[in-house]
């Protein structure tokens, strides 16, 4: 097998390794998320009936301010008082809200864009350690001159398999 159809196979074969990786990853997900669904919809169920609950509270809650109020002035001023601190409350939770939101999509387009860049710098360096791999190693013809030899690349610590040169003044250093 050749060089470039050693590097087809390998390219090939590291896509596909890739697809099958995501594909993978998409189904734990899918199945992580659902068995979350399950395990949490009770408690879900239990929540939705404490909320409505409260709200039936809070309105009850808000009538006896109202009622308190009318004791002091008319109805209606005391109906209107208790309807614009509740609007004052909504409009400062929506303006906190609001905010809040801002902030979550700022940073999850932040992790978004380190994801991609993180991603790009593996794919260029796996391509530069593939076409390291297999550059064409040039040898001496059978005519008795050699080839031009390949610009010497620096060796990665913890590669056994890649042969060192020796110094060339290694017969200086033992006398």
């Amino acid at each position: 097998m050749r060089v470039r159809e050693r590097l087809a196979a390998s390219v090939t074969d590291i896509r596909d390794r890739g697809q099958r990786l995501v594909q993978l990853n998409r189904e734990l997900l899918s199945s992580e998320l659902k068995a979350k669904g399950r395990r949490f919809s009770a408690a879900i169920g239990l929540f939705v009936g404490a909320g409505v609950l409260a709200l039936y509270a809070v309105g009850f809650a808000l009538a006896t301010i109202a009622v308190a109020l009318a004791l002091v002035l008319p109805l209606w001023l005391s109906l209107l008082i208790v309807t614009a601190v509740l609007l004052l409350i909504v409009t400062i939770m929506v303006l906190v809200g609001r905010s809040q939101m801002q902030q979550a999509k700022e940073t999850a387009l932040a992790e978004a864009r380190k994801t991609a860049d993180l991603l790009k710098a593996n794919v260029r360096q796996t391509a530069a350690g593939v076409r390291a791999k297999v550059a064409p190693r040039r040898t001496p013809t059978s005519g008795g001159t050699a080839s031009p030899a390949p610009a010497p690349t620096p060796e990665r610590p913890g590669r056994g398999d890649q042969p060192s040169e020796p110094p060339s003044d290694a017969g200086a250093r033992d006398s």
